[in-house]
């Protein structure tokens, strides 16, 4: 393989990479086995890496402040919802603020609706509930 093909093929598949890694799959819902509900309102991909600081999605909302992110991220969701994920404020699980990344998922955890930044948060709060639960209920 040449020089230039090997170079193309990597521009290809760094731009299918970037196209790919933050994906919005909206309002799938499924049961754990311990009868936890998740309802996913929409979300930008799976966020593990929270403690590195970089920006998310076409750069459109990089001007705003945090707050006004936080806005935009809940601009789709329902009224009552965006009142409860406002209410929260912040990720118990990575502590980022609700909104920032994309629209928040909703996670009933023992009863409790619980608002997680983004789905790379929810299997942390399935797997410790009462940690997660004690950030929100001190």
């Amino acid at each position: 393989m040449s020089v230039r093909s090997l170079t193309k093929w990597s521009v290809i598949g760094a731009a299918i990479l970037i196209f790919a890694g933050c994906n919005s799959q909206a309002g799938t819902k499924s049961t754990g086995d311990s009868g936890t509900s998740v309802t996913n309102q929409g979300q930008q991909g799976e966020h593990a890496h929270h403690d590195s600081e970089h920006a998310h999605g076409d750069g459109a909302n990089e001007a705003l402040s945090p707050m006004e992110k936080m806005e935009v991220g809940l601009a789709n969701l329902s009224a009552e919802d965006a009142a409860a994920a406002r209410k929260q404020h912040v990720c118990p699980v990575s502590g980022e603020m609700i909104g920032v990344m994309g629209p928040p998922i909703k996670v009933t955890v023992k009863g409790q609706d619980v608002w997680i930044c983004c789905e790379g948060c929810r299997q942390k709060l399935l797997d410790n509930p009462d940690e997660y639960l004690a950030k929100l209920n001190p």
